[in-house]
């Protein structure tokens, strides 16, 4: 019986194909042995076929913590579009965040443990120089703490704890390792609203020790 004959990827495809599973390769190999050539056998193509896109790995890696960036942020930027006005918010807006990396486990630990995301926690930085979807969860918790009359001196220290359980709870679903008896789907948005209470709904004068 004759062997079946690979069909060739579109040359849009391929590029997509090379940064999808350039993320899985890092994933489970680490960038130490992380090359084009492996990239392009791992998609069942001429080691030639990557540089028609890519012009040595490390444009490859830029690409792929591009790729992931560009989906994350347009995720965060339609929920705050859809649910920004509304004074829970951040319950949407942390929901997303967390279903983004438990549907896709493997940008997660590629994003924050293999590539150069900066995210700069003093807030002393330019926009541009911190990590785009960190910088749109900060300046929407920012928005809302100062809608809620939080109190401003502490606005910096409820957003690093915000986003810290949001990210925090992103690790956790993501862990092959961790088991728990419910569907975190249904259960992230309870989860998030038991956390929000503590900034928005509760006494901020109690919370904040002032």
């Amino acid at each position: 019986m004759p062997k079946e004959k690979q069909q060739p990827y579109h040359h849009k495809d391929l590029k997509n194909a090379l940064i999808q599973k350039g993320i899985e390769l890092v994933n489970d190999e680490g960038l130490k042995t992380f090359s084009l050539r492996k990239v392009a056998a791992a998609c069942g193509v001429s080691h030639a076929a990557p540089y028609s896109h890519f012009q040595n790995k490390e444009q490859l890696l830029s690409a792929m913590q591009n790729h992931i960036t560009d989906e994350f942020s347009e995720l965060l930027e339609s929920a705050i579009a859809e649910y920004g006005k509304e004074p829970n918010a951040l319950e949407y807006l942390g929901k997303a965040y967390v279903l983004f990396f438990m549907d896709n486990p493997h940008y997660f630990s590629f994003l924050f443990t293999q590539s150069n995301v900066q995210i700069d926690l003093s807030f002393n930085a330019d926009s541009g120089d911190t990590y785009r979807p960190f910088e749109i969860y900060k300046e929407t918790a920012l928005a809302l703490l100062e809608k809620s009359n939080y109190p401003q001196a502490r606005r910096k220290d409820a957003i690093i704890a915000i986003w810290s359980f949001v990210h925090g709870l992103a690790s956790v679903v993501t862990m092959k390792n961790v088991v728990y008896d419910e569907d975190w789907g249904d259960k992230i948005t309870d989860i998030m609203r038991a956390f929000h209470y503590v900034f928005f709904d509760g006494d901020t004068n109690k919370n904040t020790g002032r």
